[in-house]
């Protein structure tokens, strides 16, 4: 079976990649559900690049409350570690992203147990969404890296944004034209 993390070893510090698997099984073994976003899940669909933290996006299981502070659940006081770890709460504008989130990957095939490295990843529309957000410098690198010279992923992350966010068609359009 192979793991969200398998294409990017040799490529990431195995450090990170351990402390991915790590904070996947303590996030699935506290019932938060979350997927892997930010550079490493950029990697995942074929862009690896440098980066020295692990993001995931997490249910509001990872929280004690949303408001008015959003205050991490105290087993998570050692995983939420900015810069290390940032574990972001769903953006209250797109609450159907909470779809994307499982508590672990799912496994190959019907019998097969899931990997103790098996990390749950953001869809690429999804992932494509949440940088057109933040929209930093990195962040679009990273969403022209991913689309660049792919009609079929410029579609899919098209059609999906025009169903759920289509006020961020207009931020997509504007990269895309760059190309």
């Amino acid at each position: 079976m192979s793991s969200a993390l398998d294409g990017l070893r040799g490529v990431v510090h195995p450090d990170l990649l351990e402390r991915t698997a790590r904070i996947s099984r303590d996030l699935t073994a506290l019932g938060v559900p979350h997927a892997l976003v930010g550079g490493l899940a950029v990697g995942f669909y074929g862009h690896p690049r440098a980066t020295k933290d692990v993001d995931f996006i997490v249910g509001p299981e990872a929280f004690e409350r949303t408001t008015p502070f959003l205050i991490y659940r105290r087993e998570l006081a050692e995983v939420a570690r900015v810069g290390f770890s940032d574990l972001m709460a769903i953006p209250l504008a797109f609450p159907w992203l909470a779809g994307e989130l499982s508590l672990s990957a799912a496994p190959q095939g019907a019998d097969a147990p899931p990997r103790g490295d098996a990390v749950p990843v953001i869809s690429l529309p999804g992932l494509v969404l949440m940088k057109l957000l933040a929209f930093r410098p990195q962040d679009r690198a990273d969403i022209t890296a991913l689309l660049q010279d792919n009609d079929t992923r410029i579609a899919d992350v098209s059609d999906y944004l025009a169903d759920r966010a289509p006020e961020l068609l207009i931020r997509l359009g504007e990269l895309l034209t760059v190309r």
